[in-house]
């Protein structure tokens, strides 16, 4: 037991001194790396005394002189409006564009933005007979003059900058695949174009033509070497810190933080802005720029500290500028290998491994780096086409064979469907033939991320050596989860997205060894890990935490978000709230929002809460935990101004209002125009009309979705619809007792049980998304969070599919009853806050239009598209700059037919058993009448006894209404207090 012990300690002292000597050599290796290459960074920026700074505005005014300088010697069509043209969102006019021959041209375009948005405009060209849609850059910056951050010492994202200027620029492809502009296929003479501006308000100063050939003029790189001198060269060396760029053609670029010693700058403890973020570089078009001075006129060689993780195995290429041209062609389509999760200095070189160098002058000069899709070009629009292809084919087939297939039957195909076969059969041939020539250029390092196209031939060669059963394969050529469609598309997906980190830039002369990061890093990993290993068995604070101490007199608020969300308000709010008022706010993200009750009775709840689910402020209220806001002299006012009042609904307790709407859902009918197109069936605007379209969908094996689809318990959401739609209620006026029964509670009963036991739609739909992309179910009522799922993440659809209103009953006057739910988040002020005026000037700031549209513009600048906000303020939805804008006229539409359920004590009883009623009916066949009448007497059981628990009954008597609204509207006519107070 001795020598166990014994030989335990020694094995641990020459552990602890392994880490100590691992820590302290690591610490050497990385503070001498860090300090050198802080020297470089200071001494690039002060390299020369003539060199005295340039701003973002005057860099690009500089690009744009240098790139467009010549425009005039090869643009073939010049059109300077005298009167500019203005377009605003949805807005056309009609040009008249002249050429000397047939071909491709390229648009060179004058323009401005009329507000100040931080989106890319887009364009709608229509030219003989043909359809084009482009994208607009709009140059953007980050003033790194004053540095911001959080209140743990954290770095923030700062803001970025439009520029309020007249920009020049090629028309962008929106399709982001092409690795030239949008090119316009015109005729000899005057070609009518229709313009059409889609989004964000432009003013239009002048139009110019460019033939397609300007684009691929550029000369190779020995016959541009040799045209220029041989000079010597030294050991210069420029290191640019790349988040600090100059300026960038689209807003979605993002510089952010990552908690590495690989790149620079970097604290353990403390976040810091110190790359490119990878997932936000990443589509064809957009272009980063730096700004750097050279002393010393010669060649020179570049190279950057980069990482590109995501397409395993092969490289992602980037078109590479010098002051605004393309200085030889190798530049045109650049390749970055795959480097993993690691980083990695990489210079530019040749295919035989020999460094490119470029001719720099003394002076200013503008670096960039452009997305392009590079060789994968023609296999993205191959795949696409190969998509396209196999959907038309899985419809022709649902068309011929219907819904139900006879396994023993077979087909002739090649009567019935005569392209189908040839169109396989040329699919699987290409695919091989794309694959062996992508092989060729990224090698067998990249067999993992194109593997599907040769799985996806060798099936489709399988399915067809019996081609007389093909009907059968319908899942594994189009619908299914792994299907041929679905594989092709996410491949030409991460084909079409090039991502690529960026930590430094680095232009220099000589050998990079001796400024890049050592080449083994494993002292400097393990000095960072012993670090962080160190630092945990002290620092037990959390960001943004409850149960974190603040000072009293700070406004504290919990945020039922995460971190990235709460990060931007928390910033937004010192910048601007704090600044104007005074009043110091302090963010926390909320564990839990259903431990709020919890919470409250133990009374360790904050001043405000946020992001709340609109059910929870009723729970809290009914408990008195909080602090109407009805109360407030300026409460009516301000809702009635900024937000749809029907949302309040569900946060109404007697005659008072606890709480306002932050986010807003809406539901509307989705549908693929494509599908619905070549069925020939019309969009549906009633729910009669659902009835006429489904045996059309179904007898070609497709159906339609509603909401309820995907609940196994009917939520109120989802049933609440119906009952708003047939004029019923679901409690009596004084809240004593169900309306379940009456009369047009019971149609509204029938509707949504005949829809899905007489009709047919589907009682469970696993996922509507999935579904409505394979178009098994090819329209339906969906809400924003599918919406904008569709908009990032189903391309194979792009194009394909649009929104109308949803369906509703129509009335005795002939108006369609379109109502649905649409309250989402809300946010509320608890009764034991001794800030509540405080809290509600913050509250009046936060749900402000310009706070709402600056908020929003922010997340989805940082953090992408994805982080669409969704804000309850109408007319900050107009101003948002990310939804096209005809349907924004949808959704606001829509929003015209909101209604919410009054929440009551005993309100689970009725939402559970409306949908034991769905379940009885439509699952075990039980007639209606007798399963509502079941339920209303186990929900008026229930309401008395909740009733009874909070003082509406006493003894069995009621002594008080609960008062039950129908809407809003009505409760606006009936209230008495509007800012009185108890």
């Amino acid at each position: 037991m001795k020598k166990i012990l014994i030989w335990s300690g020694i094995i641990a002292l020459v552990t602890i001194a392994i880490m100590i000597v691992l820590y302290f050599s690591g610490r050497s290796v990385y503070t001498k790396f860090v300090t050198s290459i802080a020297d470089l960074v200071t001494k690039s920026t002060t390299l020369s005394k003539d060199f005295v700074g340039i701003s973002s505005l005057e860099a690009y005014e500089k690009l744009s002189e240098m790139r467009f300088s010549d425009l005039s010697n090869y643009a073939v069509f010049n059109l300077d409006f005298e009167n500019p043209v203005i377009l605003g969102n949805d807005e056309a006019t009609t040009l008249i564009l002249s050429v000397n021959k047939d071909g491709e041209y390229a648009v060179v375009l004058k323009y401005r933005y009329s507000t100040n948005t931080t989106s890319n405009g887009t364009l709608e060209f229509e030219v003989n007979g043909k359809t084009y849609l482009g994208i607009l850059d709009n140059f953007t910056y980050y003033d790194f003059n004053e540095k911001i951050y959080d209140r743990y010492g954290n770095e923030i994202t700062p803001e970025q900058k439009p520029f309020e200027k007249t920009f020049t620029a090629f028309i962008k492809d929106a399709s982001r695949i092409s690795k030239s502009p949008l090119l316009l296929k015109l005729n000899t003479g005057d070609n009518p174009i229709s313009l059409k501006n889609t989004r964000s308000p432009i003013i239009i100063e002048g139009l110019y033509l460019v033939p397609k050939y300007y684009f691929f003029s550029s000369k190779p790189y020995a016959e541009y070497k040799n045209s220029k001198s041989n000079i010597p060269s030294n050991d210069n060396v420029l290191v640019i810190e790349a988040e600090n760029l100059s300026f960038k053609s689209d807003p979605l670029i993002s510089v952010t933080n990552e908690q590495t010693a690989l790149v620079t700058p970097y604290e353990i403890l403390k976040k810091r802005i110190n790359i490119i973020d990878e997932n936000t570089y990443k589509q064809s078009g957009q272009e980063i720029f730096w700004t750097f001075y050279i002393d010393i006129p010669g060649y020179y060689k570049i190279a950057f500290r980069y990482k590109q993780s995501t397409n395993r195995g092969i490289p992602v290429f980037r078109k590479i500028s010098i002051d605004g041209k393309v200085p030889f062609k190798e530049f045109t389509d650049y390749p970055f290998p795959y480097t993993g999760y690691s980083w990695k200095d990489h210079v530019l070189m040749s295919e035989e491994n020999k460094p490119f160098e470029v001719y720099l002058d003394k002076g200013l000069h503008i670096l960039s780096l452009e997305v392009t899709t590079g060789i994968y070009e023609e296999t993205i629009r191959f795949l696409q086409e190969s998509v396209k292809k196999l959907q038309e084919i899985g419809l022709e087939m649902r068309k011929l064979v219907g819904n139900n297939l006879d396994p023993n039957r077979t087909w002739n195909i090649e009567k019935y469907m005569p392209k189908a076969i040839p169109d396989l059969k040329s699919i699987s041939q290409s695919l091989r033939t794309q694959h062996e020539k992508l092989v060729e250029i990224v090698g067998k390092q990249g067999l993992p991320s194109i593997a599907d196209m040769l799985v996806c031939a060798g099936i489709i060669d399988n399915i067809l050596r019996k081609p007389e059963k093909l009907p059968f394969y319908i899942d594994v050529l189009s619908e299914g989860a792994s299907s041929i469609a679905q594989r092709l598309s996410e491949l030409s997906m991460r084909l079409k997205e090039q991502p690529m980190g960026i930590d430094k830039v680095y232009v220099f002369q000589g050998s990079l060894e001796k400024f890049a990061y050592p080449k083994s890093t494993f002292l400097i990993t393990a000095y960072e890990e012993l670090q962080k290993l160190w630092l945990s068995l002290f620092n037990k604070n959390e960001a943004y935490s409850i149960y974190e101490k603040v000072d009293e007199t700070s406004l504290r608020v919990w945020v039922n978000r995460p971190v990235q969300y709460v990060e931007t308000l928390q910033y937004l709010t010192d910048s601007d709230f704090t600044r104007k008022t005074g009043i110091k706010v302090i963010f926390s993200i909320m564990p839990n929002e259903q431990k709020l009750v919890l919470a409250s009775a133990a009374n360790a709840v904050p001043d405000v809460a946020m992001s709340i689910s609109n059910w929870i402020p009723f729970e809290l209220a009914i408990r008195n935990a909080l602090f109407p806001l009805s109360y407030f002299p300026d409460f009516f006012n301000f809702v009635e101004k900024n937000i749809n009042t029907e949302t309040l609904l569900p946060m109404v307790i007697n005659d008072k209002i606890y709480g306002i709407t932050e986010t807003q859902n809406f539901y509307v009918l989705f549908y693929r125009k494509d599908i619905i197109e070549k069925l020939g069936i019309p969009i549906p605007d009633t729910w009669d009309d659902v009835k006429k379209i489904l045996p059309e969908l179904q007898r070609r094996g497709m159906n339609f979705s509603i909401p309820m689809c995907e609940q196994t318990t009917k939520y109120f959401n989802t049933t609440g619809p119906f009952f708003f739609q047939n004029k019923a209620r679901l409690y009596t006026r004084d809240g004593m007792k169900t309306a379940i029964n009456e009369e047009n509670s019971v149609r509204a009963f029938e509707l949504m049980t005949e829809l899905f036991a007489i009709y047919g739609i589907p009682e469970q739909v696993a996922s509507f998304y999935n579904s409505f992309r394979y178009g098994r179910i090819p329209i339906g009522v969906g809400d924003f969070g599918l919406y904008v799922t569709l908009l990032n993440a189903a391309d194979e659809i792009y194009g394909l599919w649009d929104i109308a209103p949803s369906p509703g009953v129509k009335d005795e006057s002939g108006q369609v009853l379109r109502y649905q739910v649409a309250g989402d988040r809300a946010i509320v002020i608890f009764a034991n806050s001794n800030k509540k005026e405080k809290a509600w000037e913050f509250i009046k700031w936060w749900m402000s239009k310009d706070t709402q549209v600056k908020f929003a513009r922010m997340m989805v600048n940082r953090y992408g598209p994805t982080y669409l906000w969704n804000t309850a303020n109408i007319e900050a939805f107009k101003e948002l700059d990310f939804i096209d804008e005809k349907h924004k006229r949808v959704i606001l539409e829509q929003w015209r037919w909101i209604r919410e359920i009054q929440r009551h004590p005993g309100g689970y009883m009725v939402e559970r058993e409306v949908s034991n009623i769905w379940n009885s009916v439509v699952i075990e066949g039980k007639p209606l009448r007798t399963s509502i009448d079941r339920s209303v007497i186990l929900i008026n059981r229930e309401l008395e006894r909740k009733l009874t628990e909070f003082g509406y009954i006493v003894n069995g008597k009621k002594v008080k209404d609960y008062k039950m609204y129908e809407s809003m509207e009505e409760f606006l006519k009936t209230v008495v207090n509007r800012g009185d107070t108890e």
